[in-house]
């Protein structure tokens, strides 16, 4: 199943671009309804790195550990402001992510996620949870694009 939840940003494509090219974001825009904690001590410092695969641990709510998650970062293309990842974990054998925006207006972009899923029998289950979550990562972009660029 795919989902596909859309939004507005007040903020330019160079300013999406240096906070989301870190991976540090991805921490602030799912708390507190999930944690990625990187296996690796450090490896969320610096940028994305197309081609490697983190391998983390998923926590709900910071409490309830969701077993293993892996996001291999497929591309990133800042000329047509996509990044693509491969992701799977223990409860979802296929989410697979892509990020995708543009300007609208000057100071406003569109920004799109589309998540495929494959869980299962989880599936439907798996791909509501999705929709909820990121609805709340995209108003938790706007808090932390805002916190920044005001």
């Amino acid at each position: 199943m795919i989902a596909r939840i859309t939004t507005h940003f007040d903020c330019t494509e160079k300013e999406l671009w240096e906070k989301i090219i870190e991976p540090k974001s991805l921490q602030f825009v799912a708390s507190p309804i999930l944690r990625f904690e990187p296996l690796v001590k450090g490896e969320f410092d610096g940028e994305w790195i197309t081609g490697k695969t983190y391998e983390l641990k998923l926590r709900f709510l910071n409490i309830l550990p969701l077993g293993r998650h892996r996001i291999k970062v497929v591309s990133i293309d800042k000329t047509s402001n996509t990044i693509v990842s491969v992701e799977s974990g223990t409860l979802v054998p296929v989410w697979n992510h892509t990020i995708e925006f543009g300007q609208k207006e000057e100071g406003k972009l569109n920004y799109i996620d589309e998540i495929e899923i494959k869980a299962g029998l989880l599936t439907i289950g798996i791909w509501l949870f999705a929709h909820l979550f990121y609805r709340h990562r995209q108003r938790r972009w706007k808090k932390l694009l805002e916190q920044i660029y005001g």
